[in-house]
């Protein structure tokens, strides 16, 4: 009995929030991490991001490549940590404070991001987004797939499952 009092709080308190959108406006809704790198937008699936921190100090890892930034302790666990725009362009990132840690947790995979700026939790509606790959950059197109428009920005939707199953990504080392 006090569960369906319980519930029915619930359920009360949701038709009285202005903001909560109907049942089929969750339906049309997609929701992602969005994140800024390279002067470009992107999201990708909340599924796919454990958790955003701030850069941690880092262990450098002998015999690898320039973008492995390094290893770094995070609550006991190993999370071994890159520069995303270095991996993909060549070109480290340019440090500032609004820098953000992306941890992704793939089956036995941990590791961290590191993008310009983390923006939060972004919502689209379904029908603005477009699979059209034109518009992403060449050194992209593995990892993104499709994009939303909204407010006259393009949000390219990136998926770092893709990433985490790149061969060039997964070989880190340079021996």
């Amino acid at each position: 009995m006090a569960a369906n009092g319980f519930i029915e709080l619930l359920r009360l308190a949701k038709r009285g929030n202005k903001h909560y959108a109907n049942q089929d406006n969750e339906v049309n809704r997609w929701s992602g991490i969005a994140f800024e790198m390279m002067g470009q937008y992107f999201v990708a699936p909340l599924g796919e991001v454990s958790e955003v921190i701030y850069p941690p100090k880092c262990t450098p890892v002998p015999n690898t490549y320039a973008w492995v930034r390094g290893v770094a302790n995070i609550r006991g666990r190993l999370l071994s940590v890159s520069d995303l725009t270095h991996y993909l362009v060549g070109q480290r990132s340019q440090s500032s404070g609004a820098q953000k840690v992306l941890c992704i947790q793939n089956n036995d995979q941990y590791v961290g991001l590191l993008v310009d700026q983390v923006l939060g939790i972004q919502h689209f509606n379904k029908k603005s987004f477009f699979s059209n790959q034109d518009a992403v950059n060449d050194l992209l197109n593995p990892y993104c797939r499709g994009y939303f428009q909204q407010h006259n920005q393009k949000w390219q939707v990136f998926l770092f499952s893709q990433l985490l199953h790149h061969p060039k990504y997964m070989n880190a080392s340079i021996l």
